[in-house]
């Protein structure tokens, strides 16, 4: 993108969907990232990775945001492409988190807190987490090419 990550330019394709925070809607992110991505040069291996990466990052929502009502609920999924940059973005409006916070190994262990963050921080080359009282944006990218 070419100018604040995650903000669309003219330059920029950006597709919306928006579903119901169920697990059975996973399926829908994954195929409409593999249709954005069609448009550029990544290849199936780094796609495989950000299907991955957006159904850890709808999962978080659907489990940990509307945890006991997930049904009624929304999602967000927003993917932008330009010549430089896939980017994802998923936006729910539950109870947020401190993404500041380290789970304490135990926990991290024990209830698997923190793993999918770690997972989409892993696959992509860019990760921005903003989560407050009225939902939480995890947002990520993949470089289409080398930073000049």
């Amino acid at each position: 993108m070419t100018e604040t990550y995650g903000t669309p330019t003219p330059d920029t394709d950006t597709v919306e969907l928006r579903m119901d925070a169920r697990p059975e809607n996973l399926v829908l992110a994954r195929l409409a990232l593999g249709g954005v991505a069609a448009r550029s040069t990544l290849g199936d291996d780094v796609v495989a990775d950000l299907k991955l990466a957006v159904t850890e990052a709808c999962t978080n929502a659907i489990e940990h945001a509307y945890a006991g009502d997930p049904g009624s609920n929304e999602i967000v999924i927003r993917f932008a492409l330009d010549d430089d940059t896939l980017a994802v973005e998923v936006q729910d409006w539950g109870s947020g988190f401190d993404a500041e916070a380290e789970p304490a190994p135990e926990e991290e262990l024990r209830d698997h807190a923190g793993v999918g963050l770690m997972l989409i921080r892993s696959l992509t080359d860019e990760l921005t987490i903003e989560s407050g009282g009225a939902g939480s944006t995890v947002s990520f990218a993949k470089r289409l090419r080398p930073p000049r």
